[in-house]
């Protein structure tokens, strides 16, 4: 019960650092301060994303404190498998440029967990 917690926490600390990143950039566009081109959106929410999901694998990595690399993989292949079912129920279409994208969303994810778990190691080996 308390692993759900953890993973429930961390999870909502991401989804509102994603909806006060989508706030901000939301705000830029309608100042035009950001080009609001196809090209510019696409570019700026990947990197976006790619952000997001390394901080969710680094408070992931933090609050396991062991096995960083397992656990965010998993936590994170859930979220993007959610992501795929509802752009499939949503009817649009899958193209092969997305697999890459949610291929950097897990890397990043990833190394973001491993980075967490020595993070947490470190500051271990300072205090004793």
């Amino acid at each position: 019960m308390q692993y759900l917690l953890k993973k429930s926490i961390v999870f909502l600390i991401t989804l509102f650092i994603l909806f006060i990143t989508s706030l901000i950039y939301t705000f830029l566009i309608y100042k035009e301060k950001i080009d609001i081109s196809t090209a510019g959106i696409y570019r700026t929410s990947f990197i976006i994303g790619a952000i997001i999901f390394f901080i969710y694998g680094l408070l992931t990595g933090i609050t396991e404190k062991k096995k960083g690399f397992l656990s965010s993989f998993i936590s994170t292949f859930i979220i993007i498998a959610i992501i795929i079912i509802v752009k499939l129920l949503s009817k649009q279409s899958f193209q092969p440029t997305n697999l890459i994208k949610y291929g950097v969303y897990l890397l990043t994810s990833v190394v973001g967990g491993i980075l967490g778990v020595n993070l947490t190691s470190k500051s271990k080996k300072n205090v004793v």
